[in-house]
């Protein structure tokens, strides 16, 4: 497998998309510092799934994306694609081709796709588990990490250990199955509370199951003898129905008869009436037609006045209209003597247009000879600049050379001085170096002394280090330990705080009610056993008192009640008793009743239960007539004095106010449902008590390691200070084999100088030659000039006067255009004027032709109007007739309706009668509907109770055989009586017990059997990860014996000798702890790796890292600039260690170093043509190879 291409987006410096064709091999990446070259590195990195920003040298995430440049906005999401060749199926995804994108966007949300296809981090990481790939694998190594992998902690520097040996995966897997343990562990804890509070529970509700089974007999007994009675007391009530129903029918007829007489009347009267209407209506009529008749009079003379004023008017305009036509015809003459001027002041301006047209091209004539001269003379003036040019240049030249000369005189002149003064300081070094060889030697004694009381401080810091280390690990066991305990805690509290918040153990109506807000927020204030409480020495007792009761519901209203149970019906979620406090009556006992002073009396338990002040009358409710004593022999002692109250123990034995006992051993030592809370506090005490020594375990911890890590700054700084002292007369050696050495090198460089400065001598005599030489050249080019500049300006002369004339000839022709241009608008002018007199003409014409048609019109018009006068005098006259006829008929009219006024008062004196009889009846018969009424009430209460209480109907009821009963009415009275008191003895009821307690059975079954799921499911984890850890120490020893082996004989070829080695500081623990590298360079003693030089760490880091690559070959390897501290030498073996796995592994290397570049196959050059934005090219081996 290799990888094929790398895509890249938006990636740091990389604005567009760049794409890298890669082959197998050695690929090389390089170019200057700072053009982006490491960010290929990180781009494949971070492809593979690494999460640290900082690595990534960022501070968050978004930084990868491209922020822009002086010349580029910044883009708003980064991607990264890698396309590997999986055609070997290394990779165990079934595709010959795999490609892995990874994208962010500026928002900050990012997202995976593998081959295309959407995924999780995890899937990624999975996918190159094992390989050597991956953010945390050993195939990318960036700047620094080869010095990092030497410098880390031994327990860091195994994370690449583990990889190579390919058990990182079984560790992610024994982690997994670790938590999953700790989550059965808690569940298991969780599930045994719950189980054992059921099991406390059952033995309760079995109790409560033969209670209620005993009040659904006496009830079932009651509902029987209710049903009799109100069946009876119905049938009766029927029969004193049908009598009275019979009454009514009589009275009904009577009323009958009355209505009819009362309708004879009204009909009479109501045939008076109407006649009485029709004359009212005639009158009415005629008193409308006398209205019509005035007003068509007094409209005919209206019309008669209107038409003699039009005619009238019509005169007049006739009049108006024959001035008007005098008027036109007088300004249509005076309009044509203006037309007639105006044609001929535009034949004459015609005429003047056409002889300055004629002068006007003469003009043009003439320019156009002068621009031709004009031209010509430009041409011989720009020829004799083109030759005073030239010989501008030449002398320009020419003086350029005599001052590089000079300068070059002065240089070697400085040049001179300068080697003389280095002879004599040359001179003065060498009697120097001969003082520092002796001074090197005096210093050298003294640091080899110092060296050796160093050695014996290092050995005192390696004591103290090895104390405080065993300080650290029983720090750390107390931790672990403080830890255990506050998990421990911190379950039980959490097991319990779920038990109090899903309401395990109360009743399923409780639960279905309880755990919704909706109805706490409907007014469900809580059941009885989270809303009261009692001082610990006497929860048993009030547990006891409150029984069942314990999982009754307080709420604030009867309505909210009545809502909840309809609730419980409709969704079968079975029944629940409620305390509605705004109907709640409590029976209280009086003070005088209470044996406060008897022996074993504690008091009455409402006062010793506790409670918010608003559910004060559900506590006394509940127990405001039960008495808290001592012990059973303290109770029946109160008994057998007289007392009538129910009493319960410390211990929770009961002995009723009959005398009845109950009692035995309790179920549960730690309390029921009213101590849950107080146990919720008590765990709530011993969880941050086991926080606190936790936090106080982990601050020792903390001490002990910042004691540790203190020894070994000390043990660091004394090695540091003994490897300095060692390194200072390593270094004193080194200055005075270079001092002895520069002796003879300080003599070679003054003999060397005197050579020099002959040199400079010669050359200065030759320059100054050729000074003299460029300035007699010069002086001729000057005498050239000058007469080219006085040939210039005589033809510039010429030029001047030709421009004149031909400036003076442009505006005459100027001139000529103005003039000719205003008479052409003249002309203009005059045709507009001369069309604007013919057209006022012709419309002074027409003006008068309309007027003398107005005339005529006017004349006809009020002959018309004058007929129309004598026509109207006709109609006014017979309208004053007709009105004076109407007049007369409507007085007639007015004395019929007078007479039928009279008819009308006798028929409702009539009337009035017959309605009095009429009420009278209707009354009698009122009086016999409203005792039906309230018999039918009486009858529907008695049939609304037997329905609603006993789901009987009414004709149910009234089919019954009451006759046969057994009891009479009375009795059966006297029997339900009796029943309802033994039901009211039984105390509250439980009525879900009987399903509870099935169900509560059931379910503790239930949680029996997931107990023991769990604990097989605790040893199959446990089998998991005792299997994981044989996997991981079997593969990870073999692997580190091999990785050990290779390193050591790299080791040896990459430094010509020494010996390295690899060991584990606890070989007992080989999963867990760290690895220790030694490195024992030839010609060198066994030493620490912190006293190693740069490039010896380099080359023991690449020595570990290929050793790595040998056993567990990654079929990727991204090393970026990691053979920057080695010398041509080191270059030249680590070249040949990366020919050697370039044939198993392809490998893609940033570098700078020439001979790393030429073992590479294929190079990628990185620029940046544009500030801030990476652009990429490749060059074949072929191209760049000799």
């Amino acid at each position: 497998m290799h990888l094929k291409k790398l895509s890249l987006y938006g990636f740091k410096s990389f604005a567009g998309r760049v794409d890298l064709d890669l082959a197998p091999g050695i690929v090389g990446i390089v170019g200057p510092n700072g053009v982006g070259k490491s960010n290929i590195s990180d781009a494949l990195r971070w492809a593979m799934g690494e999460q640290s920003a900082r690595l990534l040298r960022g501070s968050k995430m978004q930084d990868v994306i491209f922020a822009g440049s002086q010349s580029r906005k910044g883009l708003g999401y980064a991607e990264v694609s890698l396309v590997f060749d999986n055609s070997d199926q290394f990779l165990s995804i079934g595709f010959d081709e795999v490609t892995v994108t990874r994208k962010v966007y500026r928002s900050g949300e990012a997202e995976y796709l593998l081959n295309g296809v959407p995924c999780r981090l995890r899937d990624i990481e999975d996918l190159f588990s094992g390989t050597g790939l991956g953010r945390e694998a050993y195939s990318v190594v960036e700047q620094g990490k080869i010095d990092a992998i030497l410098s880390a902690r031994p327990d860091d520097r195994r994370s690449l250990f583990d990889e190579a040996s390919g058990i990182t995966k079984y560790r992610a897997r024994k982690s997994q199955a670790q938590r999953r343990l700790l989550e059965v562990r808690a569940d298991q804890l969780r599930v045994s509370d719950v189980a054992a509070e059921l099991g406390r529970q059952l033995p309760l509700l079995e109790a409560q199951a033969e209670k209620a089974l005993r009040w659904q007999e006496l009830t079932e007994r009651l509902t029987q003898l209710d049903v009799d009675v109100l069946s009876y007391e119905l049938s009766r009530m029927s029969q004193r129905l049908d009598a009275l129903r019979a009454e009514i029918q009589s009275l009904q007829d009577q009323e009958h008869a009355l209505l009819a007489r009362a309708a004879e009347c009204e009909a009479a009267l109501e045939e008076a009436r109407v006649r009485m209407a029709q004359a009212e209506s005639e009158v009415e009529a005629l008193h409308a037609r006398v209205s019509e008749a005035r007003a068509a009079a007094e409209r005919d003379a209206g019309r008669l006045n209107v038409a003699a004023q039009r005619h009238q008017a019509l005169v007049e305009r006739g009049s108006q209209l024959a001035a008007m036509v005098a008027e036109r015809r007088e300004r249509q003459i005076k309009l044509t003597d203006d037309y007639e001027t105006a044609c001929l002041n535009a034949r004459q301006a015609r005429a003047e247009y056409v002889e300055r047209g004629s002068a006007a091209r003469q003009t043009e004539e003439r320019m156009a000879a002068l621009t031709a001269a004009r031209a010509a003379a430009e041409a011989e003036v720009e020829e004799c600049k083109s030759a005073l040019f030239d010989v501008l240049a030449h002398a320009s030249d020419l003086r350029s050379r005599v001052r590089a000369g000079e300068d070059s005189m002065k240089y070697n002149r400085s040049r001179a001085v300068r080697i003389q003064a280095q002879l004599d300081e040359k001179d003065r070094e060498y009697a120097r170096l001969q003082h520092e060889v002796e001074r090197i030697m005096r210093e050298g004694r003294a640091l080899i002394d110092q060296s050796v009381e160093a050695d014996s401080r290092v050995s005192g810091a390696r004591t103290a280090l090895e104390a405080a280390r065993a300080e650290q690990e029983l720090a750390a066991e107390r931790a672990a330990r403080a830890r255990a305990d506050e998990s421990s805690a911190q379950a039980a509290y959490v097991s319990l705080s779920a038990l109090q918040r899903d309401y395990e153990g109360y009743g399923r109506a409780v639960r279905a009610l309880l755990t919704s807000d909706e109805w706490r927020r409907a007014g469900l204030l809580g059941a009885v056993g989270e809303l009261v409480s009692a001082p610990r020495e006497y929860e048993r007792a009030i547990e006891a008192a409150l029984g069942p009761a314990v999982q009754n519901i307080i709420a604030s209203t009867s309505g909210v009640a009545e809502k909840a149970i309809s609730f419980l019906k409709e969704s079968h979620a079975g029944r629940a008793t409620f305390l509605p406090l705004d109907i709640l009556r409590p029976s209280t006992v009086p003070s005088s009743q209470i044996p406060k002073t008897a022996p074993g009396v504690i008091g009455l338990a409402s006062d010793l239960a506790e409670s918010a002040p608003q559910h004060r009358k559900a506590v006394d409710y509940l127990l405001g007539r039960v008495l808290v004593v001592q012990d059973l022999r303290c109770g029946v002692a109160l008994i057998r004095s007289g007392v009538r109250l129910r009493m319960v123990t410390l211990d929770g034995d009961q002995i009723s106010a009959g005398g009845a006992m109950t009692g035995g051993e309790a179920t549960d030592r730690q309390g029921g449902l009213l101590a849950r809370g107080r146990r919720l506090e008590e765990l709530q005490e011993q969880l941050e008590r086991a926080r606190l020594e936790s936090a106080k375990a982990e601050s020792d911890r903390a001490r002990a390691h910042a004691r540790v890590a203190q020894c070994q700054a000390d043990l660091e700084e004394a090695e540091r200070e003994l490897a300095g002292l060692r390194l200072a007369v390593q270094g004193q050696n080194e200055r005075l084999k270079l001092a002895q050495e520069a002796l003879p090198r300080s003599a070679d460089e003054l003999a060397s100088l005197e050579l020099e400065l002959k040199s400079v001598a010669a050359e200065d005599e030759r320059t100054s030659a050729e000074v003299k030489e460029y300035t007699r050249q010069l002086e001729v080019v000057e005498s050239d000039r000058i007469q080219l500049e006085a040939e210039l300006e005589s033809k510039s002369g010429a030029l001047t006067q030709l421009k004149d004339e031909e400036a003076q000839s442009a505006a005459d022709h100027s001139t000529l255009n103005a003039d000719t241009a205003a008479l052409r608008e003249r002309v203009s002018a005059l045709e507009v004027e001369r069309s604007r007199a013919q057209a006022e003409v012709e419309s002074c014409h027409a003006e008068l032709e309309r007027l003398n048609d107005q005339e005529r019109a006017a004349a006809e018009e009020a002959a018309l109007a004058l007929q129309e006068v004598e026509r109207l005098r006709e109609a006014a006259s017979s309208s004053a007739a007709a009105f004076e006829n109407e007049q007369k008929q409507l007085e007639a009219a007015r004395a019929r309706r007078a007479d039928e006024l009279v008819l009308v008062n006798e028929a409702e004196r009539a009337s009035r009668s017959a309605r009095r009889g009429t009420s009278a009846a209707d009354s009698r018969l009122s009086d016999a509907r409203v005792g039906e009424a309230r018999l039918d009430a009486e009858r529907a209460a008695i049939a609304e109770r037997l329905f609603a209480s006993y789901s009987v109907g009414a004709e149910e009821a009234l089919s019954r055989d009451v006759s046969a009963l057994s009891l009479s009415p009375e009795e059966a009275r006297l029997e339900i009586k009796r029943l309802r008191q033994e039901i009211d003895d039984l105390g509250p009821v439980n009525h879900t017990s009987i399903e509870e307690s099935k169900e509560l059975a059931e379910r503790h079954h239930f949680l029996k059997e997931q107990l023991a799921d769990m604990e097989s499911a605790q040893e199959s984890l446990s089998e998991v990860i005792r299997e994981c850890d044989r996997v991981c120490i079997k593969q990870f020893t073999e692997t580190f014996e091999a990785i050990r082996g290779e390193f050591s004989d790299i080791f040896q070829d990459v430094f010509g000798g020494g010996a390295a080695d690899l060991a584990l500081d606890d070989p007992s623990a080989p999963l867990e702890c760290g690895v220790e590298i030694v490195c024992q360079p030839p010609g060198k003693r066994l030493t620490s790796l912190s006293l190693l030089s740069g490039g010896e760490k380099a080359l023991a880091a690449i020595a570990l890292l290929f050793a790595i690559m040998r056993v567990k070959p990654s079929p990727v390897c991204v090393l970026d600039e990691i053979d920057s501290a080695l010398d041509e030498a080191n270059v030249a073996r680590f070249v040949e260690l990366l020919e050697g796995i370039s044939r198993k592994v392809q490998v893609i290397i940033v570098t700078h170093r020439k001979r790393t570049m030429e073992c590479a196959d294929t190079l990628f050059g990185v620029t940046m043509e544009e500030s801030g934005v990476s652009k990429v090219f490749s060059i074949r081996a072929t191209d760049y190879k000799l």
